[in-house]
This record gives C-alpha cells, sequence and structure tokens, in this order.
C-alpha cells in the first residue's frame, strides 16, 4: 500500500501544477488590454524571476554534484580497501570478517539480534551522555579514496639528485 500511496501522490504533483497553468493562461488572455507600461513592468519582473530561477537550479546543481562526490568516494573507499591500499586495515576488515563467521556458526542469529536489540534499546539508561556514532563509516573513513591517494602519494625522487656537469672539452 505505501508505493501505490506514494504513486497516487506523484500523480497528484504531476496534474495539479498543469490545471494552474491552464488558469494563467486564459488569464493572461482576458488582460490583452493592459497599458504598454504595465507590459514593461511584466517583462523587468519577468527577467528577475529568470534570474532567481538560474541562480536557484545553479544552487540545485552544485548540492547534486556535492552528493555525487560524496557518493563517489564512498565506493572508492570500499574499493580501495578490498584493493589493499592500506594493508592494515584492509587486514584488520579480514579478521572482523573471520571473527564474525566463527561467532555465527557458534552463536545462533537469533540470539545475537536479540543481544543487539537490548543493546541498542538500554544504550542511553547505562550512559545518557555517549556520543553515537557508525563504526562502519568511521572505519571507512580511514580509508582513502583516489584522489586522496593521489593527493598524499609520496613523491618520487629523480634518478640525477645533483646537476649534470658538463666535461671541458680539450681543445
Amino acid at each position: 500500500m505505501i508505493p501505490l500511496a506514494l504513486l497516487l501522490l506523484f500523480i497528484y504533483n504531476f496534474i495539479t501544477p498543469t490545471k494552474g497553468k491552464v488558469g494563467s493562461i486564459q488569464d493572461s488572455q482576458e488582460s490583452t488590454d493592459l497599458e504598454e507600461e504595465e507590459d514593461e513592468d511584466d517583462k523587468e519582473s519577468e527577467k528577475k524571476g529568470l534570474i532567481e530561477r538560474i541562480y536557484m537550479v545553479q544552487d540545485i546543481v552544485s548540492t547534486v554534484q556535492n552528493i555525487l562526490e560524496e557518493i563517489a568516494s564512498f565506493g572508492e573507499r570500499i574499493k580501495n580497501m578490498f584493493n589493499w591500499t592500506v594493508p592494515f586495515l584492509s587486514f584488520l576488515a579480514c579478521l572482523i570478517l573471520a571473527v564474525t563467521t566463527i561467532v555465527l556458526y557458534f552463536i545462533p542469529l537469533r540470539y545475537i539480534i536479540l543481544i543487539w536489540g537490548i543493546n541498542k534499546f538500554t544504550k542511553k539508561l547505562r550512559n545518557p551522555y555517549a556520543i553515537d556514532n557508525n563504526e562502519l563509516l568511521d572505519f571507512l573513513s580511514r580509508v582513502p579514496s583516489d584522489v586522496q591517494k593521489v593527493q598524499y602519494a609520496e613523491l618520487k625522487l629523480c634518478s640525477s639528485q645533483s646537476p649534470v656537469r658538463k666535461k671541458r672539452s680539450a681543445l
């Protein structure tokens, strides 16, 4: 039922603006007898409205670009974790996966979910001033993305450190 309700909401929002546009077209046809001065004012207000819309679109585009950049960075961090870019972090992830596999083999998933739920709902009672954090996102924030790998790469030394000296040719 939730997808159907969302679909009805989309249809309602699709139909509503079209009704408003039809009404504004009919109003503009009825008011063709206005003076030229009001037409000039309308043109200036339309230009201002257009400029405001352009600025609004630019803000939206920059926001979308930043969000896509964060998603790409997140994917690159996951890729770099599996590529052993930072060996310590990759080894730590393998160790955690191995321990998790062993724990899931010996302890039923039902008990693990029960313990996790009790921990989650009693956390505020045990320590009310604790700061919430996501350990998985903290872990992935330590893995560099491709851009960070390039930025923090060590500079390679040139093979010739000193300037080349030319031998004096005998005349």
